[in-house]
Parts: structure tokens; sequence; C-alpha cells
């Protein structure tokens, strides 16, 4: 892969609206002439330049436009930024702008995820980025702007910026409006680093079909019936109920139906309240869960007799992510432990983290089988992703949620396309978590061809 190439440009009134000046070296490396007229884009906004070459040789890496132009374009004085030439024109940036969900708020404009999004976008500007985040609704489609914030020293700024090339989505749910705006976006020029969620059905089925795959997924329904949910009862005595576009643990409900025992016991959590309750008919289950699963689509699938710590219920996080050579690797995982009583191990939800070996130890003495589980974590990790990117659309990162049972077998839990990175401090590994806040900027890079 080639070496990136930056650019500082730098701001000069003696210039006319269309001319740019280039050092003969920066010329040189784009392969431009003196008098040639090419197209400079930055996001996905461009102009018509006449260049000037300055054979100064002080001066042979140079990028000189007039002020106007600087501040058209949105540079930062005395920033880098990467640049390349293709078949269109002069690539300046990348331009990365980060989407998520806006808040009233001065010092956390995009709420819980404010501080997540500063490091990305510090993690982005280190790389010669133009980055900036904002809300969904702040796009001017007419003018081909958007109102964001930046990040600085002083904190959140507010500015108006391009069209990026690289979109880091981030909001919560993907609503019909929501996709609209993806839709228009993709339209106008600008990349997304994850698609829309992929619900869990549509995951399962997915991963069903690959021959590799199918041993390490649990008996799954979509519920069409509660008769359905019975039968899956009466042949595991105890499933899940997940809702098929949940995340973060919400409103999961585990059904238990003990032998000898004609009565049903259920626990589900809502608003961080846990709930208990038994129903002595099938009816009266599918009346008393109304409450938590409403009209939502459902999938029901078998209980995993998953490794426990003090009683409570463990899986393993694996994230997989790309960087700027556009293949997955494995970034890191962590154990999430659920609080004492839940169903779930969600750190939203009260969990809490370990690392993966300390677990695997005291679960499993013989370093034979720790190793064996270690290096499938790994492998079935990166086919998974592989596996939903191949049917599915291009895929920047995802958290792989991974069960073990009492055994040392793996299982498939669910996949994540917004995943979290709490768990890695949690449990020590900064070098983990701030790797996994700059891979998508690295990613970003790529696919907006600045890593060749």
């Amino acid at each position: 892969m080639d070496e990136p190439y930056f650019v500082t440009p730098v701001r000069d009134s003696r210039l006319r609206g269309s001319q740019l000046r280039l050092g003969e070296s920066l010329a040189k490396h784009l392969t431009i002439n003196n008098g040639e007229v090419v197209a400079l884009f930055v996001g996905c906004s461009s102009v018509e330049c006449k260049v000037v070459i300055n054979q100064s040789s002080s001066r042979k890496q140079q990028m000189v436009l007039n002020p106007g132009m600087f501040k058209t374009m949105k540079f930062l004085p005395g920033k880098k930024y990467g640049i390349y030439r293709d078949e269109m024109g002069v690539h300046l940036g990348p331009v990365v702008g980060v989407m998520a969900d806006l808040f009233n708020d001065k010092d956390r404009p995009f709420g819980g995820q404010s501080y997540f999004i500063s490091q990305v976008l510090t993690a982005g500007q280190k790389m010669g980025e133009l980055c900036f985040a904002f809300g969904p609704n702040s796009i001017n489609y007419h003018r081909k702007t958007i109102s964001g914030y930046r990040y600085t020293q002083k904190g959140w700024v507010k500015g108006t910026f391009p069209i990026p090339d690289v979109i880091y989505p981030r909001e919560a749910g993907y609503s019909p409006p929501k996709l609209r705006i993806r839709s228009r976006l993709e339209s106008m020029g600008a990349r997304f680093i994850n698609p829309p969620l992929v619900g869990k059905w549509q995951t399962y089925k997915i991963l069903s079909q690959n021959e590799e795959l199918i041993k390490y997924i649990p008996d799954t329904r979509l519920v069409n019936s509660f008769q359905q949910v019975d039968r899956m009862i009466k042949r595991y005595h105890a499933v899940y109920m997940k809702p098929v576009s949940g995340s973060q643990g919400k409103n999961i409900v585990r059904v238990v139906k003990k032998k000898n025992n004609r009565s049903y016991e259920y626990q589900y959590q809502m608003n961080n309240q846990t709930y208990r309750g038994t129903a002595a008919t099938l009816h009266d289950l599918q009346r008393n869960l109304h409450r938590v699963m409403g009209r939502k689509s459902y999938i029901v699938q078998q209980r995993i007799n998953l490794i426990r710590s003090q009683g409570n219920i463990i899986d393993v996080r694996v994230l997989v992510q790309k960087d700027e050579s556009g293949r997955f690797c494995v970034t890191g995982k962590a154990c999430r432990v659920g609080r004492n009583g839940s169903i779930t191990s969600n750190i939203s939800s009260g969990g809490k983290g370990r690392k993966v070996e300390s677990v695997l130890l005291q679960a499993f003495p013989e370093p034979e089988q720790r190793d064996q589980i270690l290096e499938e974590l790994n492998q079935v990790a990166l086919l998974m992703a592989e596996e939903l990117e191949n049917k599915y659309e291009k895929i920047g990162e995802m958290g792989i949620d991974i069960g073990i049972d009492r055994d040392g077998r793996i299982w498939f839990i669910e996949a994540n396309l917004r995943p979290a990175r709490q768990v890695f401090s949690l449990i020590g590994e900064k070098k983990t978590r701030m790797a996994s806040v700059e891979k998508p900027m690295k990613y970003a890079r790529y696919l907006a061809g600045f890593s060749r």
C-alpha cells in the first residue's frame, strides 16, 4: 500500500479566485502540468481551478489558495490534510462526518456518545482528516452543506461543513425518515462506514445458510404464534425471546417450564427494572408478556447453558473492524458479566467486564482447551462478519457476541452494527479501546481513496 501523502493548504490574497498554486514536487506527485485546469474536491464539493506551479526550491510541497476558496473549503490554518488525484480531480481530506442524534446540550451535544465522538474526531484530525459530527436533520441539501460540530481543545465548536466523503453512522435506530436521509446522502456521493442495522432474524437466516457456521447457531425461530413458542419450550425447557430490531438487551424475555410443572416462569427487564412472574396457561403467558412485547416482532431461541461467574451469566464481545487496508481484523475481545439476577450480560444494564483469559482459566483447567476456544472465537467472529457482508452490504465494524457453554462449545448470540467500547475500559485495556476508536477513521481513509 502506498504511504499517504499530506499537504498543508496556505492562504494568499494575491491569488485570483480560480487559481491554485502548487509547489513543484507536489505538482509532480499529482502529475499536474502548469496551466492545467483541475477539479479540487473537498468532501463531495468541488471547484474548478487553474494550476500555477511555483518552482521556488523552498516551496516544493506547498498548496496555496486565495482566502475565499480557503474559507469555502472549510480548511483550518496550519492543518495537514491528505491529498491524492484520480480521474475526477484532486481530492483533499478526507472529509469524515459522524452522524449521531443531537441533544439540546452545548457541553454534550450528542448525549451519552459525546465523549466517544470527541475521541473519534480527535483521532481523525491527527490523521489529516477534516472531520465533524452532526445530527441527521442538520443537512442543507440545496447548498450541499451540513451544520455540525468540530471538537477542539476548547470543546465543541459549531460550524458549516461540506457533504462528507465518508459518514460514520452512530444514530440510534433506523426509522424510514433516517433511511431516506441516508439514501439522499449516498446519492450525493457520501459513503457509509456501516449499513443500517441488520435485524436479528435476518442475521440468523444469513448465518444459518453457511455450512461452516451452522453448528454455532442456536435453534432460532421467528415468532408467528405462542404455540410455536410452546413447542420450543417443550423441546428445550427454557427459551429466550428477543425483539427482532432490539439492542442493549432491552425487552428480552426468558421463559422456563420445568419438568413435571405445567406453569410457565418468565423474567424480563424494562427501564432497568427486573420483572418476574408465572403463568398457568399459554394464554396467560401471552397476555402477561404483552406489556413488554407489545406488537413488536420477536424471535425465540433455545437457552444456552452458558458459563457463569458467581452465578451470573457471561458472554464474549468480539469487536471486528476494518482499518486502512479495508480488511477485517479482531481489534479485541472481552467478557461481559451480567449483574446479579439478570438474564442478559449487557454493560448498559449493569453488567461488568472481565478479561477473557481469566474467565477461561477459571472455567476450563486444560490449557489446550482454552487455547482452542480463544482461536475459535477469533475465527468464528471473522467468518461471521465476512458472511454478513457478503450477503448484505459493506461493513466497517461489528460487535459479535458469542456465548461459551460449560462444555467449551461456542454459540453465536447476536451481531451489533453500533458496538460500544466501554467494556475495554472496564477491564483496563486502554490501548484496545483507543485502537477501536481509531479504526473507523482509518477505514474512512480507505473508503475515500486516501489509503490506496
